[in-house]
C-alpha cells in the first residue's frame, strides 16, 4: 500500500490541470494522492501569494520567465542553470517528450505544407518578434492566427493541425534570459515544422542546433531573414534540417527521465529539515515575495498597455 500524501495545488493560471499534470502523475506513482486544504506539501505556480498562506513544505514550479525565491518555497522545478541543490532544472519545453512516429518521412512532411509560415501569439509586448512578423511579411505572407496581428480573420481553433500546415514556425518568446524556454519551439518540432527561435541564449543545450532557425546563431532578424529565404528556395536544404531530430543524438534528455523526476519529488515530500515557512523570519520574506509578485504582476500588464498605446 503506497503512503499517503496531501497535497495543495495554488497560485496556477485558469485551466491547470491540477490533476493531470507530470507532477501530480509522477506523485500518484509513489504516494496516494488526497488534495486537501490541510497539506504537506504545496506546489504552487508564480500566478499569486495564496501559498503564503500555509505553513509546510512548498515546491515552486514555472514555466513563467520568474526565478525561484528560496526564501518562500523549499524547493524549485524552473528553467534556471541555478547551482543549488533545492532547484531542479526542467524547462517548461521539455515537459513533454516529442517523438516523430514511426515511417515519418520528410519528403512527404514537406509535401503537406501548404502555407509558409506562421505567427500565432496573443501577447504584444515582443519588439522583437514583432519586428521580425512585419519584416518576413515583406518576403511571404506570414499566417498570423492569434489574438496579436491577426490577418486570418478568425482565431484558431486546432492550433497544432494549423502550424503543421506551415513550412516555418515563428518560435520567439516573450522574453529572453538564460535557460528560459517555453513550449513555443517543442510544438514547433511537434507539428514537423521548423523553429524560428530567439529567447534563451543557451537553447543550444537544450535542443539540436541543426533542427531549428537560431536567432542567437544569426545575431539579427535581417540575418534571421536571410536564412528563412534560402531554406524556403532551397528543398534539400530545407529537408536536411527538417529530418534533424530536435534532441541531441535525437536521445530525450536524461535528466528530464521520469524515473530522475520521480526521484526528485520523492526526496522533497521525504526531506526532513525545517520548511522556511516554519521558520521565524518567514514573515519579512512574506512580505518581500508579495511586493516582487505585485512587481511582475503590473510589470507585464505595462508592457502590454504600453505597446497597444504605441500602436494607437
Amino acid at each position: 500500500m503506497k503512503p499517503r500524501l496531501r497535497l495543495k495545488y495554488t497560485d496556477f493560471y485558469k485551466g491547470w490541470p491540477v490533476r493531470e499534470n507530470i507532477f501530480s502523475q509522477l506523485l500518484s506513482e509513489l504516494y496516494d494522492l488526497e488534495f486537501s486544504e490541510d497539506p504537506e506539501l504545496v506546489i504552487f505556480l508564480p500566478f499569486g501569494h495564496q501559498h503564503l498562506k500555509y505553513r509546510c513544505r512548498k515546491l515552486f514550479i514555472t514555466g513563467e520567465n520568474v526565478r525561484p525565491n528560496f526564501d518562500v518555497c523549499d524547493y524549485a522545478f524552473s528553467f534556471d542553470y541555478l547551482d543549488d541543490a533545492r532547484n531542479y532544472r526542467f524547462p517548461l519545453a521539455l515537459w513533454d517528450k516529442r517523438e516523430r512516429p514511426p515511417g515519418w518521412s520528410a519528403e512527404m512532411e514537406l509535401q503537406k505544407k501548404t502555407r509558409f509560415c506562421n505567427f500565432v501569439f496573443s501577447n504584444p509586448s515582443s519588439p522583437l518578434r514583432n519586428q521580425l512578423y512585419e519584416k518576413l511579411s515583406r518576403y511571404k505572407k506570414v499566417d498570423s492566427g492569434g489574438r496579436h496581428k491577426n490577418n486570418l480573420g478568425y482565431r484558431l481553433s486546432d492550433k497544432h493541425s494549423f502550424v503543421s500546415q506551415c513550412k516555418f514556425t515563428i518560435a520567439y518568446e516573450n522574453s529572453s534570459y538564460p535557460g528560459y524556454i517555453t513550449e513555443k519551439i517543442a510544438d514547433a518540432f511537434t507539428a514537423n515544422t521548423i523553429p524560428i527561435y530567439w529567447g534563451n541564449p543557451l537553447v543550444h543545450l537544450d535542443f539540436n542546433p541543426s533542427s531549428f532557425i537560431n536567432f542567437y546563431d544569426c545575431g539579427s532578424n535581417e540575418a534571421v531573414i536571410e536564412r528563412i529565404i534560402d531554406l524556403d528556395q532551397n528543398d534539400t536544404a530545407y529537408l536536411e534540417m527538417l529530418r534533424q531530430p530536435c534532441y541531441h543524438g535525437n536521445e530525450y534528455p536524461q535528466s528530464y527521465s521520469r524515473e530522475r523526476l520521480r526521484s526528485q519529488l520523492q526526496a522533497i515530500v521525504e526531506a526532513d529539515e525545517i520548511p522556511v515557512s516554519k521558520k521565524s523570519s518567514r514573515w519579512v520574506h512574506h512580505f518581500c515575495h508579495r511586493a516582487d509578485h505585485m512587481q511582475y504582476k503590473w510589470g507585464s500588464r505595462w508592457r502590454r498597455w504600453k505597446y497597444r498605446l504605441l500602436r494607437m
